[in-house]
């Protein structure tokens, strides 16, 4: 099975990723023998965290597109952000400052952990009202959305895509979390699974342990749905499929 994997740290020298080059190639490296054939980099953006890392992110963009058409010619290579939200974050859109999902109107955003449902509720609705689709990054994580199932319920049905990491399927990032993880994956409340690597230890860009627990448990056509199809539709500007609560 081909996995498409939507979000990852591995541009180096332009967020809490990759540190250089080498280790940016690692983790494509890791990716791959792992069974990726899709790969969306999704830097962080923000300005106050990460300074202005346009130029950064697209010169570590090119060399690395020039690494894998020389050694993965079979790996499709795509570009967008990690925006965490902030109120002027709109405007950084539309300024072209922050880049959504391979140009579409689909934007991963992300938002501190310790964030109230309220200012994340706020935040998905101000994208959308402002013709973004959100990518509500590592759903499963935000301390105040943990149990709070109908108001994942919620964003879900007003169009929000939730994407989750794979590491919490398997403890992670705590009980707590892979419990929330594994619940909303049995509610049919995850659209995607993506790696959210950061390196090759610790944060690793592994889909395949994913793809196998929710084949074995849930079926392929899920498993395929969740870690590959619905990645590459909303590469495209596609709806994501979401018919499996």
């Amino acid at each position: 099975m081909a996995l498409a994997d939507n979000h990852i740290h591995f541009l180096f020298g332009v967020d809490d990723g990759a540190k250089d080059e080498d280790e940016m190639h690692a983790i494509l490296d890791a990716a791959y023998q792992a069974g990726t054939r899709v790969l969306c980099c999704t830097p962080h953006f923000h300005p106050g965290y990460f300074g202005d890392n346009y130029d950064k992110v697209n010169a570590a963009f090119k060399r690395l597109s020039s690494y894998v058409q020389k050694t993965y010619p079979d790996m499709a290579l795509y570009l967008g952000n990690e925006l965490r939200y902030e109120p002027e974050c709109v405007t950084w859109l539309r300024q072209g400052v922050c880049r959504t999902v391979n140009g579409t109107r689909y934007v991963l955003v992300d938002f501190s952990e310790a964030a109230p449902e309220k200012v994340i509720g706020n935040g998905l609705h101000a994208l959308l009202n402002a013709g973004y689709i959100p990518i509500l990054a590592h759903v499963e994580r935000y301390r105040s959305l943990h149990g709070r199932i109908p108001a994942i319920q919620a964003f879900w049905h007003d169009g929000v895509v939730l994407q989750a990491d794979p590491q919490s399927l398997f403890r992670g990032f705590g009980l707590l979390v892979q419990r929330q993880c594994r619940k909303l994956l049995s509610l049919g409340l995850i659209d995607l699974f993506s790696s959210d690597a950061h390196n090759c230890t610790s944060r690793p860009p592994e889909m395949l342990t994913c793809f196998n627990y929710i084949s074995k448990k849930y079926g392929a056509d899920y498993a395929a749905t969740l870690c590959c199809n619905n990645a590459i539709r909303l590469l495209h500007g596609e709806a994501v499929r979401k018919d499996f609560s």
